[in-house]
């Protein structure tokens, strides 16, 4: 397939060449670690995953849609089964919450997702995909929100040229592209090459994701397939420093006693939009054993810290930690 000639304007505006980005990535990129994320130099942010009939029916999920200024560029994330559900939805996304740009998750491979028929499955239909950019593009004109999406190859067949051009027709304006297929989840190696092709033929930004490790891959991504963002999924997950790295061009030797700080200070923003501050100390949990790996006290600081009986001995427990590894 040749090069797709539709003119587009607003993926130029949106995205800027040689971002690095933060990806969406269910149960860890909330707000509070995205700011986190901001801080350090992510350039761009996404919502974790939500659910576009969800939105339409029980309204706005606060854990899942919260964001600050601070987050901004950032993309509410949606996935759906229609393009009148996904549409229907994005408009309440413009009305009340004002992002930057609605994302169309169409790679997320689920087992529980697939079997609704949505995200992921799409895939296998790419003119169901071109419908669902199209309709929501012009349920968002009038707001003046850009449309983008995050795609894989395919599900479990390579159709990466049929459903960029789907998406591109449909008037998308940016397509971040994780290249490998729905079915493999995150095994084997990512085929960065076939970022390569779809740069070649997109005119729209392209956002390559997938096979990041450090902040060296960056370079390396946007080298070898021309790329115009790169997008850091679990790399940062354990270390978020790496948007700091990337800036300074050198590796950072985060202490423990940072980690810990980072942990308290990005458990103070989950504050402001769980439920209860026992949910939050119990959800930052996640991200407390993401940020001790490797270290030999793992083990340790994790057993010390997971058998307290509330949030303020939670709280009491991690102060101690942090003052002991000064």
């Amino acid at each position: 397939m040749g090069e797709i000639k539709k003119e587009t304007t607003k993926g130029s505006q949106l995205i800027k060449k040689g971002e690095v980005i933060l990806a969406p990535m269910a149960g860890y990129t909330h707000s509070a670690f995205r700011r986190f994320c901001r801080r350090l130099g992510a350039d761009r942010t996404y919502t974790e995953l939500i659910s576009a009939p969800g939105f339409v029916h029980r309204g706005i999920p606060k854990k899942y849609a919260y964001f600050t200024e601070e987050e901004k560029p950032i993309h509410v994330q949606l996935f759906g089964r229609t393009p009148e559900e996904i549409a229907q939805a994005a408009v309440i996304v413009a009305q009340e919450l004002k992002p930057d740009a609605v994302d169309i998750n169409f790679g997320c491979s689920v087992p529980k997702v697939l079997k609704t028929g949505a995200a992921g499955k799409l895939m296998e239909t790419p003119k169901i995909m071109g419908e669902v950019v199209r309709q929501t593009v012009e349920a968002l004109k009038p707001y003046n929100i850009p449309v983008t999406a995050k795609i894989r190859l395919g599900l479990d067949e390579d159709r990466l040229e049929e459903i960029a051009e789907q998406l591109i027709e449909g008037g998308v304006s940016a397509i971040a592209l994780h290249p490998r297929l729905g079915v493999v989840g995150y095994a084997g190696e990512p085929d960065w090459k076939r970022i390569r092709d779809l740069k070649k033929i997109s005119p729209v930004p392209v956002i390559g994701s997938g096979g990041v490790k450090n902040w060296r891959d960056i370079d390396r991504m946007m080298e070898e397939t021309e790329c115009d963002a790169v997008m850091v999924g679990r790399a940062a997950l354990s270390n978020p420093w790496i948007f700091k790295e990337y800036k300074l061009k050198k590796d950072l030797k985060v202490s423990l006693k940072e980690r810990l700080k980072a942990v308290y200070e990005i458990l103070q923003m989950m504050f402001e939009y769980y439920p209860s501050p026992e949910k939050a100390c119990f959800e930052i949990r996640s991200i407390l054993v993401q940020f001790l790996k490797g270290f030999t006290q793992s083990r340790e600081i994790k057993s010390y810290l997971m058998t307290v009986k509330g949030c303020e001995e939670f709280i009491n427990r991690l102060l101690e930690l942090i003052e002991k590894f000064s």
